[in-house]
């Protein structure tokens, strides 16, 4: 026991004589800390804006209720992307902290200008993690950079920074972190996309006024390193079936002008299956899902094996048509060549240079095979086909 103590009082002894070192550690409140950068490119310069939250309008007062968001957004602009980014360091007050970066977002003319310098300067310095999100768009960048979340929440609580969960509601485009666009973006033969942030100012109100939102509106797709191309979601439907990491997502059956039900498809499993025919590639797309009925507008019309047989119909035209505007655009929206690029080596190099990689009859067939396993409100409850 003594000597426990003795040992206890040396130690605060010791501490005592220390100097402190108060500029080897701020305050956590004196930190800057940066949550997203927003890069364009316009006459000839690199625009870079930083995004900064208060930590007041992180935290939650006492007793409830929070604080109004505080958000700051700089802007500074360079010959390069590391010179206008250094600028922001002259009115910085406190020192960045960049470890926190969560997401970043390019406009269109940065993507047009090319990736090079901006990946170099977001992966030399150590405090950048290669985990943020990352987002195309074609609107304001301090619009997207200040736009605050539902109840007075801070831009945290938006899919600038937390896209996972809405995208689990319902799987449109997915969302891409940096390491993956990157492990993409520099693969030969592989076409990439990032997603595409709008402000949204209609679909929302806030007491009778309109209150603007962020939505993924659609994406960006990059390949051979180049820019190919923006699209709206409308015309990317087929994406989602083509992805095996789709969570849930909806199609309203048979259109959307007569329709009849919707249904959501979870589970699903998608397998491409390249075939040598005649010195050329044929692809044959295996798709499988299981589903719930959610919605019957004619519920006394139609029975289980008709309205699977009219989801096997409706994802086949979506997956048609995306494959059909990858042809006019020049965009391998499906990732074909890369599929010959790692199975078939020389084959895909021969038929790249003579540019005879995709054809109109690419896609030798497409194999959907759907399974609706209850009506949606009890998922314990099967629906009985009727004849």
């Amino acid at each position: 026991m003594k000597r426990s103590l003795l040992m206890a009082f040396s130690i605060i002894l010791i501490l005592s004589l220390v100097p402190a070192c108060s500029h080897d550690i701020g305050e956590i409140e004196n930190q800057n800390f940066a949550t997203a950068i927003g890069v364009d490119f316009r006459d000839g310069k690199y625009y870079v804006y930083i995004q900064m939250l208060g930590l007041t309008s992180v935290a939650k007062r006492e007793g409830g209720g929070n604080l109004p968001p505080e958000v700051y957004v700089s802007k500074t602009s360079g010959a390069t992307f590391i010179d206008a980014f250094f600028k922001a360091y002259q009115t910085a007050q406190e020192r960045f902290l960049w470890a926190h970066v969560t997401a970043i977002v390019l406009s269109e003319a940065a993507l047009k200008k090319g990736m090079g310098g901006v990946f170099d300067g977001l992966t030399r310095y150590y405090e950048f993690r290669p985990t943020p999100w990352i987002f195309g768009t074609k609107d304001s960048m301090i619009d997207i950079l200040s736009a605050a979340g539902f109840f007075s929440q801070n831009s945290l609580n938006t899919i600038l920074h937390s896209p996972e969960s809405s995208y689990e509601q319902s799987s449109t485009i997915k969302p891409v972190k940096l390491y993956q666009f990157a492990r993409d973006f520099f693969e030969p033969g592989r076409t990439t996309y990032i997603p595409s942030l709008a402000i949204n100012d209609k679909q929302w109100k806030k007491n009778k006024k309109n209150d603007a939102k962020l939505e993924i509106d659609g994406a960006f797709f990059l390949d051979n390193q180049k820019y190919k191309g923006h699209f709206p979601y409308e015309k990317l439907k087929g994406m989602r079936w083509l992805n095996p990491q789709t969570v849930r997502a909806s199609i309203l059956l048979p259109n959307g002008k007569s329709p009849e039900f919707l249904a959501v498809l979870e589970d699903q499993t998608v397998k491409i299956v390249p075939e040598k025919q005649n010195g050329h590639f044929r692809f044959t797309i295996r798709y499988l899902a299981n589903g719930v009925v959610s919605n019957r507008m004619k519920n006394n019309t139609i029975n289980v094996a008709a309205m699977e047989e009219f989801v096997k119909k409706g994802i086949i035209t979506e997956v048609r048509q995306l494959y059909q505007l990858g042809l006019k655009h020049k965009i391998d929206f499906f990732n074909l060549e890369h599929q010959l690029y790692r199975k078939y080596p020389s084959d895909w190099k021969k038929l790249k240079d003579q540019n005879t990689l995709l054809r109109q009859n690419s896609i030798k067939s497409i194999e959907v095979h759907i399974t609706l396993e209850h009506s949606g409100s009890f998922k314990n409850r099967k629906i009985m086909i009727r004849e």
